[in-house]
């Protein structure tokens, strides 16, 4: 797993404990249908193949689908976590709205390690982070690749209790290869 990971104590004001942050990075992304639309969709008007309707409403196509490829891209490699001692922060800073999630870690109620049978390696494993404010309907939730820190991390700063099929799971080696759904909940 090659994310960023830092830790990073910093004092808020002189009088006052240090916080503790953990930056857990975004996820690669390989950026190259993205890449590879968009320079399809330019180069048909550069070497002229736009002669008819049909072939510029094609070319606009693959401009914009690549447009929106490469933005999904950095959407999820610009996406932050930050493990405070009292919230759990969700920052993507290329999103145009709701850049910044703040979630007390009381009001996290469920993590969901999810294996799918093709899942051969950890980072193909996916992790759901359920939210739900105090008196509210919504539940929130925020989707990740697996990094076994942070999920430990989540489980035991929001207080989350194992299911009976997640009693025992290593999270550092996970049984991969196989469909299985782990859950910790409140």
């Amino acid at each position: 797993m090659a994310e960023m990971v830092g830790i990073v104590s910093t004092a808020v004001e002189p009088g006052q404990p240090a916080d503790n942050v953990m930056f857990f990075g975004g996820e690669r992304r390989n950026m190259a249908m993205g890449v590879a639309m968009l320079g399809a969709g330019a180069a048909a008007f550069v070497s002229g193949l736009t002669h008819s309707f049909f072939a510029q409403a094609i070319a606009w196509t693959f401009i914009f689908w690549g447009l929106l490829f490469l933005y999904g891209d950095l959407l999820l490699n610009t996406r932050r976590f930050e493990a405070r001692d009292d919230t759990l922060t969700v920052n993507i800073p290329m999103r145009l709205w709701n850049r910044k999630r703040v979630w007390a870690w009381q009001d996290i109620n469920r993590v969901d390690v999810i294996i799918q049978g093709r899942d051969i390696r950890q980072d193909g494993v996916t992790v759901y982070v359920y939210h739900q404010f105090p008196g509210e309907v919504s539940l929130d939730r925020e989707d990740r690749n697996y990094d076994p820190e942070l999920v430990r991390l989540i489980i035991d700063r929001a207080k989350l209790r194992a299911d009976a099929t997640s009693k025992g799971i290593d999270l550092d080696n996970l049984p991969l290869g196989q469909n299985a759904t782990f859950t910790w909940k409140k």
